[in-house]
Parts: structure tokens; sequence; C-alpha cells
């Protein structure tokens, strides 16, 4: 489950208002507020955002409604993680073509309100341009503050929050129709990103693809020069 992210929720009132309407006013000031709808579904603010084509989408309807993705949060010109984080996620891609654009989806929010010149760009630079089901996208500061927040990424010390270079290197996965979400971190094995997009696929429903376990998982145990088993390790007392 997300973090609560320090808010009260709003009760879970039945509106007559489409998640294409998501009214400001539906929800608490804070940053990250979301609504539990009766269905056990969130709704979030459905901010206006830009992608690498410059097409408007919606956060909600376009993004949330009813997907399976991973998400998380880089900018075009930063000099730390970001391009790390980049080449990652596309390993973790590479592990999930045959799922990826259906159902599963990547985000990747800008924190720095890149155009969408700039971050085509950026995606053509690293060869991940056409890849199937990954999407860069762009709004305010505010608006991705709020996108970040409501999934649990921030830090409560305003000055770091807002600090660029310390910006977070976290994966969030959802799946928003069984309102179920994991994160990790991006710059691990990205075996570990990939089976952290498919535990929020029910049993049923995860494909079964190879390359997803970590090599260390799968390989002999290594041997310790010189030691040598005790006698009696493995004797069963007698009683």
């Amino acid at each position: 489950m997300l973090p609560a992210v320090g808010i009260a929720l709003a009760g879970c009132m039945r509106s007559t208002r489409s998640a294409s309407d998501a009214a400001d006013d539906r929800f608490p000031p804070e940053p990250g507020a979301f609504i539990m709808r009766p269905d056990g579904t969130r709704a979030f603010r459905n901010h206006a955002l830009r992608d690498q084509h410059g097409r408007t989408v919606r956060f909600q309807d376009d993004l949330i409604e009813g997907r399976v993705f991973a998400a998380n949060f880089m900018y075009v010109h930063c000099k730390g993680i970001c391009p790390n984080m980049t080449a990652r996620l596309a390993e973790a891609h590479a592990l999930l073509r045959p799922v990826m654009g259906r159902p599963v989806q990547f985000y990747s929010f800008s924190l720095a309100e890149d155009s969408p010149e700039d971050m085509l760009a950026y995606m053509r630079e690293r060869g991940i341009a056409d890849l199937a089901g990954w999407r860069f996208l762009s709004g305010t500061p505010e608006v991705i503050k709020d996108i970040r927040w409501a999934f649990g990424l921030y830090d409560r010390n305003e000055e770091i929050d807002s600090d660029l270079s310390q910006h977070t290197g976290m994966a969030r996965f959802g799946n928003h129709r069984l309102d179920k979400w994991s994160a990790c971190p991006i710059l691990g094995p990205a075996a570990s990103t990939a089976r952290g997009v498919l535990s929020v696929l029910p049993p049923s429903e995860r494909p079964a693809l190879a390359n997803i376990y970590l090599e260390e998982q799968t390989r002999p145990v290594r041997t310790i020069a010189g030691w040598k088993e005790p006698a009696g390790l493995h004797a069963v007392p007698r009683g």
C-alpha cells in the first residue's frame, strides 16, 4: 500500500462527477492528496501533463485509471543518478518486453519542467525513443510535486525535498485496478525492477519471463578455501 503521506483522506462519498472532472475542491489542500473511491481504487488530481511528443495527457484518466505501471522521477540535464536510472530502466524494459505496453507502462516524470523536445532528444540519445509503453512526462513543479507526494516519494524537510541534487532514486509500481503498490531502488539490478513490476499483477496474470532472477540466486555456492565440515554436523541427535 502507498504511504498515507501524512494527510487525512477524504471520505468515500459517491460522486456523480467522472474522474475526468476531478476538480480541486474534491481534495484536501496538501500535496499528494487522493480519494479512496467506493470500488476500492484511488482518484488522484487529474493534472494535465505533456509527453515527449508534445501531447497533453491527464494524470488520472490517461496514466493511472486501470493501469499497471512503473514510475520514476528524473530530469534531462541531471548530472547525478538520472542517466544510470534510465539505463537500468531500459534493461528492465528489455526483460519485460512481452508485457510492455500491454499491460505494463513506464512513466518517467521530469522534475525540471523539461520540454517535449528535450525529453524526446534525451530518449533518442539513449536508444529508448521507440520502446513500447514508455512515456516521459513534464508538468509544472507544483504538479510534479503533487504526483511525487501521491506516490509517497518525498521528504518532510522542505529544503531536502526541493533539492534536485537529492531527488529520489526509487521506482513506484502500481496496479490501480487492484490498489496494489510496491517500490524498489532503480539503481539495483534490473531484474529487481522487473520483479517489482510483476509483483503488482495477480499470480494468475504474471507471465513466466526468463532472466528476471538475480544471477547469484542460481549460481553454485562459492566454497571457502581450507574449510572442512565438522564431524557430525548433520547428525540427528537421538533421544
